[in-house]
């Protein structure tokens, strides 16, 4: 009897303490789904007005990171901030095994397909998370495409989680089983892709369509002048020849770019990834210092003061404001000094600008040293000739084809400060000639 009681007793306290463990259990599980403070200090999740224009725009936010690192908490945090407007497209729910590509490949064409159905026109989402490790090149220039191709507002981001590239923490809290080799395997060639092709500002769809409808019909009065007749040798060697400047220049995605990083090959990449608020900002929603990483994701209403022609880019000059002026780096007019000697003389900003178009062959590095030109001429008193007075400002010639419209009234033009990862360069040779020319209604 006593022995039964003994036993009795020992199982209730195994009872007890199973019970107890399970209630601890719970706990961590509580205490893991809140996100320590900062976690979720992004600016498209804090700043209204940002937030404000994201649900009224079309954006594509790529969710990148290793297993376990707190991706789908931020792609819940995400869909509850854009309720109604927002639809989460995971790997998971497709099969992806991130750590056996070759195994899931069918996986990865299914999920493929299922992130392209929900960027298409037509569906109600205006927010669209994708949630998935992205942690190769090739995952990130194909989501890229995808937004460019159905005219979305890409930006890539990784959680913030203080846990997101420790081996030992990731293996505990992922629930893929995963060992550290495999989750290191993965981590390589994430931290290769940190940094992206380029930071800037990316106009948004609806702006996009202003300001390149505003640029051709500009293009289209200035070919019918006869100031500019009179000055086509400058644009080709056949003086009798006419140019049709709208077929002249090739459009591409407009945006104004900050930092060319190279994926942290170019100089300076990692230090203005890395930049510092100068001062205390409006902007600052957390205690990040970079302002890169702090103002990620935010909208930004830019000022386009001018259009400027040359023989080989037309462009739009911004007009930085001091909040802007935050994310442009202190040597961007001087990486070009030995092309445009004045460029160390004029003041910081005076190279942002907006490809609008290039000529045949002409790279778009071309246009800021364009830009540079005119203001370095204005600077040296140079004012150019005035050659009339039109509709959108005045239009002024200074030599050697460089025509230049100061616009009466600038250009409001809201932009996502984001970044872009382009394919390979073997990849993006080979696929140049593949774009189609948009067409555009001239307002």
């Amino acid at each position: 009897m006593e022995e039964k009681l003994v036993k009795a007793e020992i199982v209730k306290e195994v009872e007890s303490e199973k019970r107890a463990d399970g209630v601890e259990q719970q706990k961590a599980e509580v205490v893991e789904q809140v996100p320590a403070p900062g976690t979720l200090s992004f600016a498209f999740l804090v700043h209204e007005q940002t937030k404000a224009t994201l649900r009224t725009s079309r954006t594509l936010i790529i969710l990148r990171g290793l297993p376990g690192s707190g991706k789908s908490l931020l792609a819940r945090a995400i869909a509850d901030s854009y309720q109604g407007l927002c639809t989460v497209c995971c790997a998971d729910d497709h099969g992806v095994k991130p750590e056996s590509p070759e195994a899931s490949a069918e996986g990865y064409k299914a999920f493929d397909d299922a992130v392209v159905a929900c960027c298409s026109v037509g569906t109600s989402a205006q927010v669209i998370v994708v949630d998935d490790t992205n942690h190769t090149h090739d995952q990130l220039a194909r989501l890229g495409e995808v937004a460019e191709q159905h005219r979305l507002v890409a930006m890539f981001l990784e959680p913030r989680t203080e846990w997101s590239r420790d081996l030992p923490q990731l293996a505990k809290k992922t629930q893929r089983g995963l060992q550290e080799a495999q989750i290191q395997a993965m981590k390589v060639p994430l931290e290769e892709t940190s940094l992206p092709l380029f930071f800037g500002w990316f106009l948004l769809p609806s702006i996009q369509d202003k300001v390149r409808c505003t640029s051709l019909d500009f293009l289209k009065t200035l070919d019918t002048l006869e100031a500019f007749k009179k000055h086509l040798p400058d644009f080709t060697v056949e003086a009798e020849k006419e140019v049709d400047l709208e077929q002249y220049f090739q459009a591409n995605a407009l945006h104004c770019t900050t930092k060319f990083c190279d994926y942290g090959k170019a100089e300076g990449a990692k230090e203005y990834a890395d930049k510092p608020f100068h001062q205390l900002s409006r902007w600052l929603v957390s205690y990040n210092p970079a302002a890169v990483k702090e103002l990620y994701g935010s909208v930004f209403e830019l000022s386009l003061s001018a259009l400027f022609v040359t023989p080989r880019t037309v462009g739009a000059r911004v007009s930085l404001s001091e909040d802007q002026l935050t994310l442009w780096p202190a040597d961007a007019e001087k990486e070009v000094v030995s092309v445009v000697p004045a460029a160390t003389t004029l003041p910081a900003g005076s190279r942002a600008h907006i490809t609008l178009g290039c000529a045949e062959g002409v790279e778009q590095l071309q246009t800021g040293i364009d830009l540079l030109e005119i203001l370095a001429l204005q600077q040296a008193g140079q004012e150019g000739e005035l050659v009339e007075e039109m509709e959108l400002g005045s239009l002024s010639y200074y030599g050697k084809g460089r025509w230049l419209l100061s616009l009466r009234e600038p250009i409001s033009a809201q932009a996502c400060f984001s970044s872009l990862y382009g394919p390979k360069k073997a990849d993006a040779k080979k696929d140049g000639d593949k774009k189609k020319k948009q067409k555009c209604t001239i307002l």
